[in-house]
């Protein structure tokens, strides 16, 4: 009962947000990590990322009067739907894919204690998810590392859960194929 009454409390927040400063306030405290978080998985620098951050939540301060959302959901779905937008287009216009990679397959590396039963090249694995469509990187992200189920990705990338799930599945089984060959151009 105290998480149907702590989702009512968010939904009238997400309401209230639309004409109060406060409560815009309150909401930018409850997804500003989750947002961060996201950003820093996409473009692997953490200072770009406060950047896009913050024109994130910018762009939903100078918006939130013609949000037509009413749940929790529907503002969670459209802010994540402003970050993947922003990272995206970061990404189109810097053209510092390689070197945002090189960096993140390094940091990876040293910080990062690999299973001796589960070897992993990350900077295989980091250049192979680049090398898919900006959408599907979206897609890996939200997925893995925001821990988002079907339905919650489903809004932000414009598709149905089904339609994630399947696309999600060609996405591993790709991935998979490419590390697979590179494991055997290795040898």
């Amino acid at each position: 009962m105290a998480k149907k009454h702590e989702r009512l409390d968010k939904n009238d927040l997400v309401v209230r947000a639309q004409t109060d400063v406060e409560a815009l306030g309150q909401l930018y405290d409850l997804f500003y990590e989750r947002i961060f978080r996201f950003c820093v998985y996409r473009v692997r620098d953490k200072q770009t990322a406060e950047d896009i951050t913050s024109t994130v939540f910018l762009d939903v301060a100078r918006k939130m009067h013609t949000f037509k959302g009413r749940t929790e959901q529907d503002f969670s779905s459209w802010l994540y739907a402003i970050a993947v937008n922003k990272a995206n287009s970061f990404l189109r216009k810097t053209c510092r894919r390689n070197e945002l990679l090189a960096q993140a397959a390094d940091a990876v590396s040293s910080n990062n204690h690999v299973d001796d039963h589960l070897p992993l090249d990350w900077p295989v694995l980091y250049r192979a998810i680049l090398a898919l469509k900006p959408e599907h990187q979206t897609i890996l992200t939200l997925r893995f590392f925001e821990n988002m189920e079907y339905d919650q990705i489903g809004p932000i990338v414009n598709m149905r859960p089904g339609t994630v799930r399947v696309t999600l599945h060609r996405l591993l089984k790709k991935l998979r194929q490419h590390l697979q060959v590179g494991d055997e151009a290795d040898a």
